[in-house]
């Protein structure tokens, strides 16, 4: 099992650095790869940058970009507000086009309360999804969201994967995401390694409910209660070979700076994986 790193700019989103910046700490820190969220390449390109340039830069530094950051609402139930959100997509997947990027994260976006949402229909809005960016050949990843009320679970997520075709849909798993749902850490072992695309890594504190920790919370891998080792094992024996990308999103941390971040963050990762 070969292992790359990836760094999610999430991590060192409050240090004060631009897109390049990060690229270049990414770069410097050791990491392989870095998961950029839409909004920071909005900025970049606002101020006079374009996509060429900035796929000059990753490429100028060796970093591979896995996946884009992206929160279309793709699976809302509103036809009009869907409508949009998949106009929106087929701008994001263009985006991650022309910087080389595999995936564009499709979470559960405007729908974390809509309980009684049928995972029927969201898998339905799911190939509308993959239908509308299929001419981009940049693949969606379904991700759930450990606090959303509906696509909350590795579990539902798996389900709407069936629904959909188990052979066109790839996961996204976050590990304090499956963490607030008991069992997802075993369900893992159900998956091939190529249904999984990406792993978000990170770690958190013991608590009586895990359901009442917050991303700000997260902590360095290996610093908390999370079955990493487990977690890799498993890994190793479905044949995973997507990224292990570490997203946090706590502030006590950058305090110290980025650098010192993407660095810790990346030692304590090998730590565990290797």
């Amino acid at each position: 099992m070969q292992i790359a790193y990836c760094l999610n700019t999430s991590t060192i989103r409050n240090c004060g650095l631009n897109v390049q910046e990060k690229i270049k700490v990414t770069a410097q820190a050791g990491y392989q790869g870095i998961e950029i969220w839409v909004s920071e390449i909005e900025d970049y390109l606002k101020k006079g940058g374009t996509l060429p340039k900035l796929k000059a830069l990753l490429d100028q530094y060796a970093i591979t970009m896995p996946n884009l950051i992206a929160f279309p609402q793709w699976a809302h139930p509103d036809t009009t507000i869907r409508a949009k959100a998949l106009e929106e997509a087929k701008y994001v997947f263009e985006m991650a086009k022309a910087l080389d990027s595999t995936y564009v994260a499709a979470p559960p976006m405007g729908i974390t309360e809509m309980v009684d949402l049928p995972l029927e229909d969201i898998a339905g809005y799911y190939k509308d999804l993959m239908k509308a960016v299929q001419d981009t050949g940049v693949t969606p990843l379904l991700e759930f969201w450990g606090h959303s009320k509906k696509l909350g679970s590795l579990k539902e997520a798996i389900q709407v994967m069936k629904l959909v075709g188990e052979s066109e849909v790839v996961l996204l798993v976050d590990v304090f995401h499956a963490a607030k749902t008991k069992g997802s850490f075993e369900l893992l072992a159900e998956l091939k390694g190529s249904q999984l695309g990406l792993l978000h890594v990170n770690d958190y504190p013991y608590a009586d409910d895990i359901k009442k920790l917050g991303d700000s919370q997260r902590v360095y891998p290996g610093d908390g209660v999370a079955p990493l080792k487990q977690i890799f094992d498993t890994l190793k024996k479905i044949g995973y070979n997507g990224m292990f990308s570490l997203e946090l999103f706590n502030e006590e941390y950058e305090k110290s700076g980025a650098e010192n971040v993407a660095k810790t963050g990346l030692e304590k990762m090998k730590q565990i994986f290797e």
